[in-house]
């Protein structure tokens, strides 16, 4: 039995040279998530954020220009906390099965809660993700993301 696994780098330390290339099928997408008055966000195959609502700067800490520098979800300045009581910060293995870089893994629907630190405060945030497809290529071309925020602000 032939067994195929599909390995999404975590982290990268600079874009590669097409790094911040626009899948043309992700452009719908963009402008919707751009426009949303919910808080979510775009990632690209590569796991590189390529669109956030308003909403969900706010309620992340991200700055208003996050989007034109396209970082990997994982290095756009959040700081991801596990639900211990000492809020450590999460290593590679736990940031892998956070929704949005886990429906890239899976191509399939994943639901999860993120935890994360802005400005000494800890946040929680119910999060779904839905792999995006552009066929007839079967691999998702990206991730849509929704956040909920659970508990006091």
């Amino acid at each position: 039995m032939t067994q195929l696994e599909l390995v999404i780098p975590l982290r990268a330390s600079a874009p590669g040279p097409d790094g911040r290339r626009l899948d043309p099928a992700l452009a719908t997408w963009r402008t919707a998530v751009a426009a949303s008055a919910d808080a979510c966000m775009l990632l690209a195959a590569d796991t590189r954020l390529v669109a956030i609502s308003r909403a969900a700067r706010q309620v992340l800490g991200l700055r208003p220009d996050v989007e034109h520098h396209t970082p990997r979800f994982l290095d756009a300045g959040l700081r991801f906390l596990d639900f211990t009581a000492g809020a450590h910060p999460l290593v590679d293995a736990e940031l892998a099965r956070l929704a949005p870089v886990q429906a890239l893994q899976t191509d399939a629907l994943e639901r999860s809660l993120m935890r994360i630190e802005h400005r000494g405060v800890h946040r929680t945030f119910d999060v779904t993700a839905s792999p995006l497809h552009s066929p007839p290529r079967l691999d998702a071309i990206g991730s849509l993301a929704f956040l909920t925020p659970i508990g006091p602000a």
